[in-house]
Order: structure tokens, then sequence, then C-alpha cells
């Protein structure tokens, strides 16, 4: 902006009380010098004075640089203004920005964690039934001891049969069988346990990767959330310098979103990989309980049957025995009456042949002629030697009979042993094994809920 410089007016005329003192020097009078030198300056001064010119030239060039500073400097402060405005503005918008970014990341966080949180339960619930499975695979396996002891102390048992009834029967194989059935059971049941233990070590480490990233991020969102509630009018600001802040980023691992993303979606794919192993595990235990134990029982109650069929023979060769020890008993009573008999019959001859054997000696002493043979001497010789075999037709018929009975004691005591040895068997199979037998509660083998 310029104006008008106001110019130097030069005096026209000296006042009187000037003029009365000052000197003349013709017809151009110089004021100025003329008073100087009236009040006695140096000639150096009048030297250094400036004329109207120099101070109107000098006056216009500090109003055109005063004019262009002020310009300079409006323009200056309309660049600043502008330039505070868009700052203001841009550090608004950032800000801005950065809030909606931090609630955005928030509710990826919150999302991740919800996620977490629901897989984390999920993994909790899955470990408990888990725990679960072991216990009833443990007390299936523990539930094998009774029915194992039980078919040894069988085999036990059945050795004190004696005799002809210490078999190798269908009793026999059968309770091995079992035991072989369940040794192979126990091993499985223990394959059963490593492999749930096995499935229980991956749920937990998966549990433990999953706690470990909640809390990353129960953190991580107790930061952003923090972050997301200061404004310019919070307590507590302070300026930190940026090379602290990349050096205290610098000390932990940086990652990106996508590897924050992959992270957490690695530790969910796991965690589901392990819920879903364990289910299978799960199905594989109660497959292989309900199998044994199904295994087992038709085993029990084959056992059981080859028990009852093995008595059954027993009992019909011991009714068998007591009927021929019966008949043998009576037989051996009619023999002894007919040896009694036969005894009679014998000492029944005595007579006759004393009588026939006297009259014979009394008649061979008859004298001289008299002694012939006549048909008394014949008949005595007849009735002599009848009676005389009589006699021993009898006592070999005696003999014969002593043998027979002899015979029929014999069979009679080989009766008995054979009889008191059924009953032994019996009483082994009966009394001893299938009473023990039936301690076994194979529906305990299956526990409870199952």
């Amino acid at each position: 902006m310029s104006s008008e410089l106001p110019r130097i007016r030069e005096p026209a005329q000296m006042t009187s009380a000037y003029a009365s003192v000052l000197p003349s020097y013709g017809s151009k009078r110089d004021p100025g010098k003329a008073l100087l030198q009236t009040l006695g300056a140096p000639s150096t001064a009048v030297r250094d004075r400036k004329i109207p010119q120099d101070w109107n030239a000098a006056y216009n060039t500090h109003v055109r640089l005063s004019d262009k500073d002020k310009n300079k400097s409006e323009t200056q402060r309309d660049a600043s203004n502008r330039l505070i405005r868009d700052l203001d503005q841009r550090t608004k918008t950032k800000q801005a920005e950065i809030n909606r970014q931090l609630q955005d990341r928030i509710t990826t966080v919150s999302y991740w964690k919800q996620r977490l949180n629901t897989e984390h339960a999920s993994i909790c619930q899955e470990i408990t039934n888990l725990n679960m499975s072991k216990q009833k695979t443990q007390q299936a396996l523990a539930a094998t001891e009774l029915p194992t002891e039980v078919a040894t102390n069988c085999l036990k048992n059945r050795e004190g049969r004696e005799a002809i009834d210490l078999v190798q029967d269908l009793v026999d194989d059968e309770l091995i069988n079992e035991l072989n059935l369940l040794s192979e059971i126990q091993r499985l049941m223990q394959t059963r346990l490593l492999d749930t233990d096995n499935r229980l070590r991956n749920l937990n480490d998966c549990k433990n990767s999953l706690e470990l990233d909640i809390r990353d991020k129960e953190e991580c969102l107790r930061l952003d959330e923090h972050c997301y509630k200061l404004n310019n009018g919070s307590s507590g600001l302070q300026q930190v310098s940026q090379a602290s802040i990349y050096e205290g980023n610098s000390q932990g691992r940086k990652s990106t979103v996508d590897d924050h993303e992959n992270f957490s979606q690695k530790n969910l794919e796991q965690s589901e990989v392990a819920r879903v192993m364990s289910v299978l595990q799960r199905e594989l235990n109660d497959f292989s309980i309900n199998k044994s134990n199904d295994e087992l029982q038709k085993q029990s109650e084959l056992v059981g049957a080859m028990f009852r069929q093995r008595l059954k023979e027993l009992t019909d060769a011991k009714t068998g025995l007591d009927s021929q020890l019966e008949k043998t008993n009576q037989e051996i009573s009619s023999v002894e009456d007919s040896l009694h008999q036969l005894r009679e019959a014998l000492r029944s001859k005595d007579g006759p042949m004393k009588v026939a054997t006297t009259r014979f000696a009394v008649r061979s002493k008859r004298p001289n002629v008299e002694q012939t043979r006549d048909f008394v001497h014949g008949g005595l010789m007849n009735e002599i030697n009848e009676i005389s075999n009589s006699q021993e037709a009898l006592k070999n018929q005696i003999a014969c009979a002593e043998e027979t009975l002899h015979r029929l004691m014999k069979n009679k005591e080989r009766l008995q042993q054979d009889i008191a040895i059924k009953k032994k068997s019996i009483q082994i199979d009966e009394q001893q094994c299938l009473r023990l037998r039936k301690t076994l509660n194979w529906r305990g083998f299956r526990p409870a809920g199952m």
C-alpha cells in the first residue's frame, strides 16, 4: 500500500527575532547555515547534513520496505493460519481415523476373544468328558480282575477232580478261552487308556494355548480400550519420544494383522481337531467297553452252559452208577442167598453120605459067602457115588458162586469209588465253580451310565 509522501517546506521568511541576529549572505540566505554558524557548530557537522530530497527518498524507502514487509507478513500470517487450520483438521481427521481403527480393532479382537472363549469352554467340557471316559475305561479294566480270578480259581478247583474225572473237557477249554479273552481285553483297555492319556495331553496343550491367547487378547483389549478412551483433555498424558516407542516395540515380536488372525485361527483349528479326535477316542472307548462286555458275557454264558452240560453228564453218570450199584447189591444179596442154599444143600448131603457109607461098611462085615454083590450092594455103591457126585457138583457151584460174589463185591467197590469220584466232581463244579461264578456281575463290567 502506497501513500503520498510529505515534503519538507522551505522557510520563506524568517521571524523578526531571528532576522536581527542572523548575518546576511546576499540575495540568497541559508537560514540553517546561518543558525549553525551563530550557534558555533563545528564545520564538519555542516558537511554531513542531508538535503530534503535525501530525507524524502529515505522516507519513501522506509515506507516501501515497511509495506513490503507488512505484505509479506500478512501473506505469512495467512499461510500460517491456513497451515494451522489444515494441520488441525488433519490431526483431528487422523485422530478420528485412529479412533475408528481402534474401535474396529477392539471389535476384531473381541470377536476373536469370543471365539477363543467359546472354544475354551468347549475344550474344557471335552476334557471333562474324556476324563469321564477314561474313568469308565479304568473301571472296565478293573472289572476284568474278578472274572480273571474266578476263571483261574475254577481251573484250579477242577484240578481237584480225581482219576478218570480229571479230564480236559469242554469246560476246561472254555475256561481257558475265557482267560485268553480277558487277557486280550485287558491289553485292549490298557491301549485305550494310553491313547486317552495322549488325547488328554493334546487337549490340555490346546487349552493352555487358548488360555494364553485369551490372556493376550484381554490385555490387548484393555490397552486398546484405554487408548480409545483417551482424548486431548485426558489427564495423565505425556510426551513420549518416537525413539523410545520404537525401542519398546523392538523388544517384542512384531506381527502383522494376518499373523495375528492366523495365530488365533491356528489355535482354534488345533483345538477343534483335538476335540474331534477326543470325541472319536471316547466313542472308541465306549465301543471297546461295550464290545468287550458283550464278548465276555457271551463267553460267560458259554462257560455256564458247558458247566451245566458237564454237570448233567456227571449227574446222569452218577445216577447210572447208583442204579448199577443198587442192582449189584441186589445181585450180591441174591448170590449170597444162593451160596447159603448151596452150602446148606452141601451140608444136607453129609447125612445121606454117612448113612450110605455106614451101611456099606456094616454089610462088608457079612461072613463068608454072605458077602455077595447083591442088589443092595450095587444100590449102596450107586447111592454113594451119586451123593459124592452131588457133593462135588455143589462144591463146584459154591466155588463159582463165591467167585461170582467176589467179582460182584469188586464191582461194587469200583462202583462206590466211581460214585464218590462223581460226587466230588459234581461238588467241585456245582458248589465251588458255579457258586463262585455267580459272584460275577457282568452288568457291572459296563460302567454306570453306559
